[in-house]
């Protein structure tokens, strides 16, 4: 599995599709997965939802619910659920390798969906327009729906807007300078900045790939329903430092929130033994205010709470190195608050054995965040023993709060108020399940709750 696709929150159901190949745990011949969840921690896997065909693989794209049925494609007066994916031809009679965007329809809530006969409902005669994330925009002049998509290789968002979601009109393009390489799965949303209904900002949210690697710019502007504009006084930010998040996106229908999912899959780089890719760990995102703009900021849902059994709490001063939890379960919660006092770098090491160890690392002078899995245990390519850093918004700050969740096979950070983020694919032998904690060149302050994260 790679890319989230179609998220949307409907009946009381969290909908996951997801880019998949049924048929091999490589990429290829992708269609839709479906996923369903009551609560966003327990999913259930359905049938393929959209399948491929031998001229058409299924990209990515979203989901959205036509309550009012505008596009007159529902049935018994019920509204539908329509999925707008990219249509990437291959060969087509007709649309030869071009990519376009084409609807899928369901009108049993999601359980089953049948591409619409008009397909595709927009084009622009390019190989490389894809990922389509449509919504319903209300504003002062109005409201209708939107599309945002992108000239992939051409680092381009292209806006459509439409009244019936079957005949879209491109009102506006969008590109970055700070912004190069590849742009795939635009998700484009408005958050308050501090929470403040006055002060309302929209972020337009990439995933780019470059000589570098993938990434997650995040663009702050402004959006009127046809044009977004980027406000150039804001700098880009990153939604996560790590290397293995991807393609993370909104779901749509969840009113007074905005939860996000992402793809950890190391680029295709681990093992695949049964499986290949994986889901995060849903965020939940707020725009905190700062010094240079607003910046966006990640919790984990308050969902999770409910899995966690606390099996440690401490406040302890710490040099040399303390176990914090015992071997045991690999699935934990980590909440840190560290003082440095005056030490010069404080480690976590986690998923933590005799021989093996991932290692978030504080460099307090620095003022940065580091993620070392030079030791982490089966390393697929020695590129990813370079350590991921990212720059703390306050350096000079001598106190950092964490939290750290951990899978069987993942590391996911979220630091200084969600302001910071890494998230990381690890490969761990089993023994390998401690959590620890040591400082270097003087003594740091550590409270610290461990909880194990159980299933329901």
């Amino acid at each position: 599995m790679n890319d989230p696709n179609g998220l949307i929150h409907h009946d009381g159901v969290w909908h996951l599709f997801f880019q998949h190949n049924a048929g091999g745990d490589e990429w290829g011949d992708i269609c839709w997965g479906h996923a369903t969840s009551p609560d966003l921690l327990t999913w259930t896997e359905h049938a393929v939802a959209i399948p491929a065909r031998e001229d058409e693989m299924i990209f990515s794209g979203s989901v959205v619910h036509d309550a009012a049925d505008d596009s007159g494609l529902g049935a018994g007066g019920e509204g539908p659920l329509l999925a707008f994916y990219t249509s990437a031809y291959r060969g087509h009679a007709v649309h030869g390798d071009d990519q376009a965007q084409s609807i899928a329809v369901s009108t049993d809530g999601g359980d089953t969906w049948s591409p619409y006969a008009g397909n595709p409902v927009h084009a622009r005669g390019r190989t490389d327009y894809r990922d389509p994330k449509v919504f319903r925009f209300d504003g002062t002049a109005g409201a209708w729906w939107v599309m945002v998509a992108v000239d992939a290789d051409a680092s381009r968002l292209v806006v459509n807007v439409s009244d019936d979601l079957v005949h879209w009109r491109t009102t506006s393009t969008f590109t970055d300078d700070r912004v190069p390489g590849i742009w795939e799965c635009p998700d484009l949303f408005a958050l308050a900045v501090d929470g403040d209904p006055e002060r309302v900002r929209w972020v337009l949210l990439l995933s780019t790939n470059g000589p570098d690697g993938g990434a997650q710019p995040v663009v702050i502007g402004d959006f009127d329903g046809e044009t977004f504009a980027a406000d150039p006084e804001v700098p880009v930010g990153l939604l996560d430092h790590g290397a293995d998040l991807y393609a993370a996106a909104s779901w749509n229908g969840v009113p007074g929130r905005r939860v996000l999912v992402g793809w950890m899959g190391q680029a295709f780089r681990a093992p695949t033994e049964g499986w290949q890719g994986a889901m995060s760990v849903p965020r939940e995102l707020t725009l905190v205010g700062g010094p240079s703009g607003p910046r966006l900021a990640s919790a984990v849902v308050a969902e999770l709470a409910e899995r966690e059994r606390p099996s440690g709490e401490l406040e302890i001063d710490v040099d040399i190195e303390v176990v914090l939890a015992p071997a045991g379960i690999r699935q934990r919660r980590i909440r840190a608050t560290l003082a440095a006092g005056d030490a010069e770098v404080v480690d976590l090491a986690v998923h933590a054995g005799a021989h093996e160890r991932t290692v978030l690392r504080w460099l307090v002078a620095e003022g940065v965040l580091e993620l070392d899995r030079t030791r982490s245990g089966q390393i697929p390519d020695e590129a990813l023993t370079r350590p991921t850093r990212a720059a703390l918004p306050d350096p000079e700050s001598r106190v950092l709060d964490l939290d750290v969740v951990l899978d069987a096979m993942s590391v996911e950070v979220l630091a200084a108020e969600g302001v910071v983020a890494l998230s990381e694919i690890v490969l761990p032998g089993a023994d390998s399940t401690q959590v620890r904690i040591a400082a270097r060149g003087g003594r740091a302050h550590a409270r610290v709750t461990v909880s194990d994260l159980v299933p329901d």
